[in-house]
């Protein structure tokens, strides 16, 4: 380390003492650096475990690392502005290249080397992206950018690196800002201009916590608050020396009680935050932060936490903290495919194990990559050169990444990633002598309603032709044949996604343009649901289309037309968002009823409380009961799930026999299947669609892909391509249901 670097002086007290070297080196941080990298290791060692005794707030170790590069760099900039009347960019960034740069460097050609070979295909194109936006300080905005609800960032293993992108943006904005704030009272100006980015960093973590958590967690405006705490930290370093030694003594003292509580909120919070229920970083990240400021501050006194940050397993875990972050992250995400497979789940001994492997790879990376950089043992030109060096080596990592994203893409376009989306299966034509589906349709759940009214065609007949059987296939590979590209089933959207008919999280009401169908048919047909309704819109609208109706989608995400209390499971809170657009929904049909309202959503939903299949079909019953009376409702119960499987990514790990991702009836089926459509369906009269028997046909394990057509996009949404295929079934079985509805009710003698 650079010797300017190593004298942070303490806050509490500033001469070198048992706690501190001749330089001002503090111990105590590179212990508190050592117990941050370990929260977050045990963190993700317990993530990719799926450890019942997971330390669920681990990941706050990155939120000490925040403070601390916010105190130690700031001190730095503070103090060299003080010595020599300015601050050199060209010395400071030459620093930040020897510290950082060779070991993320060797990181980053190891990682994607190994990804090359264990990645599957779909994912590799955007893992080696994700590489190259790390060697370019950027993955923190990639991460923030991908992340939504269909396409969640997955276990990338250069997932990591958002921090450091967030720490590197820090390092090109923070000396330039210091040399402004501080040209003429340093302290002072650092003082007011770190308070002001403090408060206003915080308040925006806050808002943007609520309204796109993705945003707030990865990027630098909303995290700046953290650095920034550690910075006035170090601006007032040494400010309790001008007091009188009584109230020096007895400040020390509480500010030491104070440390230890801290360290005692801490670990606290690292049992206690859930990642899946707590937003973060919002108001909880204040936690970690404020004891990441006391533990600082009360680190150098002789009774502080420093006692035990000092000791020397800690120390040596800081020493080696960087490399260990660096480290630690590829080597689970890697090893883990290695040695469980490309899905399984790793199990807890090979996690730890795992985790414990990084510790002297690490070591090794501390010794023969980061220290000859950091200490000038290895020769470098001088420090404006270093600079340049630094900057062209990490392009080099990064156009590596690009190369080995374009050969990801060339190996999919060979399985015919590249090829446009073939024509659908089912052709939406009028055809009253339809043949019935390929594979038979249960006999629809019917119950004639009260007060029947006539259909649009008495006697009509299904009107979308299916496509001829093609028999069971005798081979199983994933080929250029099959729909859609492995490499675009991912991304096999409906038309309401490209076309923004999908309300998102933030949606109130749904749009009146969205019109689908016939636009000017005069039988209208709306569509209720979430993105499992959503997913089967492809069909819904064939079918639409043949029968020449008017199609209104009033479909949001997450948001199942229900009157419990749902949480949105990103926001983690109440999903009030979805109550308001449900109360939309029913009003906009009350004022203009539709003829025919078919209601689709998932059998999964997060409630504020605990409620049962029972409650939800209450819930359901109520719903229905508020819709208007002139308009007839049909439901389409929710198919069988893969739960677990990423479809396209297991494909891509089993292209000689994609029958390895298939999955069991009784996953797919779950527990508590059409329960609730059906108990709704009984209790209002409302007509029931199943689509099991196309979507698992037969008697054994469910498939990913029938007739040549991948079925799932990810581990709940059908692709578009498959959805189309449905059509013939809905038809036929809703055909029946609008029939049943004319024809009279028996009378009783009979």
């Amino acid at each position: 380390m650079h010797r300017t670097e190593k004298q942070v002086s303490g806050y509490a007290r500033r001469k070198p003492s048992s706690q501190g070297d001749k330089d001002g080196f503090r111990p105590d941080i590179e212990g508190l650096r050592g117990i941050a990298v370990s929260l977050v290791v045990i963190f993700h060692a317990g993530l990719l475990s799926a450890s019942p005794n997971q330390l669920t707030g681990g990941f706050i170790g990155v939120d000490l690392f925040f403070v601390v590069s916010g105190f130690l760099i700031t001190g730095l900039l503070i103090r060299e502005r003080e010595r020599n009347g300015r601050i050199s960019f060209a010395r400071f960034y030459a620093r930040r290249v020897r510290r950082i740069l060779p070991a993320a460097a060797v990181v980053l050609v190891v990682t994607f080397v190994l990804s090359n070979m264990l990645i599957n295909l779909v994912s590799r194109p955007s893992v080696m992206e994700d590489g190259a936006s790390a060697a370019l300080s950027i993955a923190n905005i990639r991460f923030a950018l991908t992340t939504d609800y269909f396409n969640p960032v997955n276990y990338s293993p250069f997932l990591h690196f958002w921090s450091l992108g967030v720490e590197e943006q820090f390092y090109f904005v923070w000396p330039a800002l210091m040399a402004v704030v501080a040209w003429k009272s340093p302290r002072l100006g650092a003082g007011l201009a770190l308070t002001l980015i403090v408060v206003a960093s915080y308040v925006a973590s806050v808002i943007v916590t609520d309204l796109n958590p993705s945003t707030a967690f990865y990027m630098l405006p909303t995290r700046a608050w953290q650095l920034g705490a550690g910075g006035l930290l170090a601006v007032g370093a040494g400010s309790m020396d001008r007091l009188p030694g009584a109230i020096r003594g007895v400040l020390g003292q509480i500010l030491a009680f104070a440390g230890w509580g801290a360290l005692a909120a801490l670990i606290t919070a690292a049992i206690a935050i859930d990642s899946s229920l707590t937003p973060y970083p919002g108001t909880a990240a204040l936690i970690p932060t404020v004891a990441g400021v006391l533990l600082i501050a009360s680190g150098s006194h002789p009774n502080g936490p420093g006692l035990l940050l000092r000791l020397a397993p800690i120390r040596f875990l800081g020493k080696i903290s960087y490399s260990l972050y660096l480290w630690h992250w590829p080597i689970l995400i890697l090893g883990g495919l290695a040695l469980a497979g490309p899905i399984a789940t790793m199990s807890v001994p090979q996690a730890i194990a795992l985790a414990l492997l990084a510790i002297p790879v690490s070591t090794a990376s501390w010794l023969l990559v980061e220290e000859p950089f950091r200490r000038g043992k290895i020769p470098l030109p001088r420090p404006s050169r270093i600079v340049g060096v630094g900057v062209a080596a990490m392009l080099a990592v990064a156009v590596m990444g690009t190369g080995l994203n374009f050969g990801a893409q060339s190996a999919l376009a060979a399985l015919g990633g590249d090829e446009p989306t073939p024509t659908p299966m089912a052709t939406a034509t009028v055809n009253p002598d339809a043949s019935p589906t390929a594979t038979p349709s249960p006999t629809p759940f019917v119950s004639l309603a009260p007060n029947a009214t006539p259909t649009p065609v008495p006697g009509m007949t299904p009107a979308v032709t299916p496509s001829p059987d093609p028999g069971e296939p005798t081979k199983f590979a994933v080929t250029s044949t099959i729909r859609p590209s492995l490499g675009k089933a991912a991304t096999d959207y409906e038309q309401v996604w490209h076309d923004q008919c999908l309300g998102w999280v933030r949606t109130l009401a749904p749009d009146p343009k969205c019109v689908y169908g016939d636009t000017k048919g005069t039988y209208s047909v709306a569509l209720i649901g979430d993105s499992h309704g959503s997913a089967l819109f492809p069909a819904v609208n064939v079918v639409a289309k043949a029968h020449g109706w008017k199609l209104l989608p009033y479909l949001k995400i997450d948001c199942s037309f229900l009157d419990l209390q749902l949480m949105e499971y990103d926001l983690k809170r109440e999903y009030t968002e979805c109550a308001t657009w449900n109360a939309a929904v029913i009003n906009r049909l009350k004022a203009s009823p539709p003829n025919l309202i078919v209601i689709s959503m998932s059998r999964w939903i997060f409630t504020m409380g605990t409620d049962t299949v029972g409650t939800e079909t209450q819930s359901l019953i109520r719903m229905i009961k508020k819709l208007p009376p002139a308009s007839k409702v049909v439901i389409i119960q929710d198919v069988p799930l893969p739960t677990n499987i990423v479809v396209p990514d297991c494909l891509a790990s089993y292209v000689g026999d994609y029958r390895n991702c298939s999955f069991t009836r009784r996953v797919g089926f779950g527990s508590s299947m059409g329960i609730r459509e059906q108990g709704a369906a009984t209790a209002t009269g409302a007509g029931l669609i199943d689509l099991t028997a196309q979507v698992c046909p037969g008697t054994g394990n469910c498939q990913p892909v029938i007739n040549n057509v991948i079925v799932w996009r990810d581990q709940h949404h059908l692709t578009a391509t498959f959805a189309v295929t449905l059509a013939p079934a809905i038809d036929e079985q809703l055909v029946n249901i609008l029939n049943s509805w004319q024809r009279p009710a028996p009378s009783p003698s009979s």
